[in-house]
């Protein structure tokens, strides 16, 4: 079996020219900011995948700030939920064991926290990537849009490589039908 959303590609570097249209200089190091835009820049896929109208990552960090959803570290998984919800998408902020992501992703995309470049080094968490679908096997191909550098050029992982930096935290959404009946 074989599921996958479409969910568009989005970057959580911030580009300088979007950062002076929108603002950003009022909070301060572009770079800083972008290096813990990565919930936020989901955000703004999952946005664009129901079809919703989607500000830009520095719109979205703006109103991040406003609503004290970040930490220095960045998003929280529920301030991210609510915010989805506040711009149309339902979403709730929940633990989802390892073993029940491929269930979820049968509805839905999940964004979930997992260490960036997915080490297998006993770290766990700290960067938000979605998960867009899976193709079942012994081990199973996880497709995923990951907003970082790295993710620009990977987009698929198996789920036994996923596991390890997985810290068992997520926020799911509403049904996604991307267009089917």
């Amino acid at each position: 079996m074989s599921r996958v959303h479409d969910v568009p590609m989005c970057r959580q570097l911030i580009a300088p020219e979007e950062w002076a249209l929108h603002g950003g200089w009022a909070l301060g190091d572009r770079l800083e900011w972008s290096n813990r835009a990565c919930g936020l820049a989901s955000l703004r896929m999952i946005l664009l995948a129901y079809g919703h109208e989607a500000p830009t990552v520095t719109e979205l960090l703006k109103l991040a700030v406003r609503h004290e959803v970040l930490t220095p570290r960045g998003a929280l998984h529920a301030g991210i939920a609510r915010l989805t919800t506040d711009l149309g998408v339902p979403a709730t902020a929940q633990p989802v064991p390892v073993e029940d992501l491929l269930t979820c992703l049968d509805d839905a995309p999940v964004v979930v926290s997992v260490t960036e470049q997915l080490p297998d080094d006993g770290r766990s968490g700290g960067h938000l990537v979605i998960l867009r679908g899976y193709e079942a096997g012994p081990d199973p191909t996880v497709f995923i849009r990951d907003p970082s550098a790295w993710g620009q050029r990977h987009d698929q992982v198996a789920l036994s490589r996923l596991s390890p930096s997985y810290t068992g935290r997520a926020i799911t959404f509403a049904p996604l039908n991307n267009g089917e009946s």
